[in-house]
């Protein structure tokens, strides 16, 4: 699936939540009575969202169904979407089976989440469950040359001044300078070697990461 690294703004959604996980026989029915009842008590809305969050070791998370707002009543779960990096995707068709579909091509992509909220905001949806939609995926911050993950801080590279680098890795920049002298085909070959290849075929992570990597500030066009 093609997305776009997207920046956001914090904001918070007010809806209802229950636990599950994807392998729970009755996560379906779960999800599907929030939605039942978002829609019977805020029929007047225009756009809905879906929220994933607080993720536990145990593959369960809170599933949250609201819609944007502040105010929370004790029978209410209220849940701040955090500023910063997502990956969207946009889908149009039916909601019903087609977000499923997508979410499960997502879950085989190589991208650096960080498990915080991930959501979909429903923008319409007829009767007949046809619909748009955008899925966003929490992001962290990532290495603009190579895309790895930096949540250490010996992980960041270091500009000329010998600060820490805020867009590249440790492996792709030092002192100012980029340590590979690479176009962005050759950096993704380089990096199949350590990534995606070692859990599916190459050829299919390649195609995923060609796109991706056009995404990242050193070889946006």
């Amino acid at each position: 699936m093609e997305y776009e690294v997207v920046t956001l703004p914090e904001r918070k959604i007010t809806g209802v939540g229950v636990r599950t996980a994807n392998d729970a026989p009755d996560c379906g029915p779960k999800i599907s009575a929030l939605w039942q009842h978002i829609r019977a008590h805020q029929s007047d809305t225009k756009t809905y969202y879906g929220l994933y969050t607080d993720y536990q070791q145990d593959g369960s998370y809170l599933a949250v169904v609201g819609t944007e707002g502040a105010v929370c009543t004790p029978d209410e779960v209220c849940v701040t979407i955090p500023a910063g990096t997502y990956a969207r995707f946009h889908f149009k068709g039916n909601v019903h089976s087609g977000i499923y579909a997508a979410w499960q091509e997502i879950w085989n992509m190589e991208l650096p989440r960080v498990y915080t909220v991930d959501f979909e905001e429903y923008l319409c949806c007829d009767a007949a469950g046809q619909g748009e939609a955008y899925i966003y995926v929490a992001l962290g911050h990532i290495c603009q040359s190579c895309g790895m993950p930096m949540t250490l801080p010996e992980q960041y590279g270091t500009e000329q001044d010998g600060v820490p680098s805020q867009d590249y890795c440790c492996y792709c920049r030092k002192e100012g300078a980029f340590v590979q002298d690479c176009t962005m085909e050759e950096m993704v070959e380089f990096c199949l070697q350590y990534g995606p290849s070692a859990r599916m075929d190459p050829d299919m992570a390649r195609k995923q990461m060609l796109p991706y990597f056009a995404t990242l500030k050193r070889w946006r066009k």
